[in-house]
């Protein structure tokens, strides 16, 4: 196993978990819209959620139109969320309206991912530690604050100005750091973003398959874990 310097995370369903963060927004927001917020309605908005960014193609981050056209995408499919919602469920309120204000209580310090912190602490001051994540800024940044001290950088795609799986993501990362790419490994739940990215940049990947996935993409990961835990002894940091 050769010896990192770099770990560059990605973020969301990596280390900090958006599906906790959305219900939990989703049983404070349903209320005032005048919706009641049972687990079966929040489930029924989460899938509702995945539905509308899927057909606002958000997952074809190879794609030049969402590579340029991303951010406005991430917020635009929000409002989408909020129409098909009220078919269900109706309510007067304005779904671009509400898709702003959803996005605007996200802006909290995010629920964690199983073994994200007790990972972070093994890995601090042994490692640089970064983050990298297609967001918007005001949005990650707030989530971020849950594992801020265990990070020496943040790299936001709205603020970099490219999404990953572009190059010139990992470079900006490459350059600010003062680092080889060899130096570096990625590690990240997408195949098609983190790895990719990863690969098309010459730095090695780690793909976090938590749910034993097969591999039917052609990206192929430098290595597979299953859980976080798993790269401590990938990286010889179980002592």
């Amino acid at each position: 196993m050769k010896k990192y310097q770099v770990i560059i995370f990605d973020a969301d369903h990596t280390l900090i978990d958006y599906l906790e963060d959305e219900k939990a927004v989703l049983r404070e927001l349903l209320p005032t819209l005048g919706i009641e917020p049972t687990e079966e309605t929040v489930a029924e908005c989460d899938d509702i959620s995945n539905e509308t960014w899927e057909e606002a193609g958000l997952n074809a981050v190879h794609t030049p139109y969402i590579q340029e056209n991303y951010h406005k995408l991430y917020v635009a499919h929000t409002e989408d969320l909020f129409k098909n919602l009220f078919r269900c469920y109706p309510s007067n309120a304005d779904p671009k309206a509400t898709g702003l204000r959803f996005l605007k209580m996200l802006e909290r310090p995010s629920i964690l991912c199983e073994s994200a912190e007790m990972v972070l602490k093994a890995l601090k001051g042994k490692y640089t530690v970064c983050v990298a994540t297609n967001a918007t800024s005001a949005l990650q940044r707030a989530r971020l604050r849950s594992i801020e001290r265990y990070l020496d950088g943040v790299y936001i795609s709205e603020e970099v100005g490219f999404i990953k799986p572009l190059p010139p993501f990992f470079l900006k990362i490459l350059q600010d750091l003062g680092v080889k790419k060899e130096d570096c490994l990625m590690v990240g739940d997408s195949l098609s973003s983190d790895v990719a990215g990863a690969n098309a940049s010459g730095i090695d990947s780690c793909w976090l398959n938590r749910k034993r996935r097969v591999n039917h993409s052609g990206i192929e990961p430098t290595y597979e874990i299953h859980s976080l835990k798993e790269l401590l002894g990938l990286l010889g940091e179980n002592d």
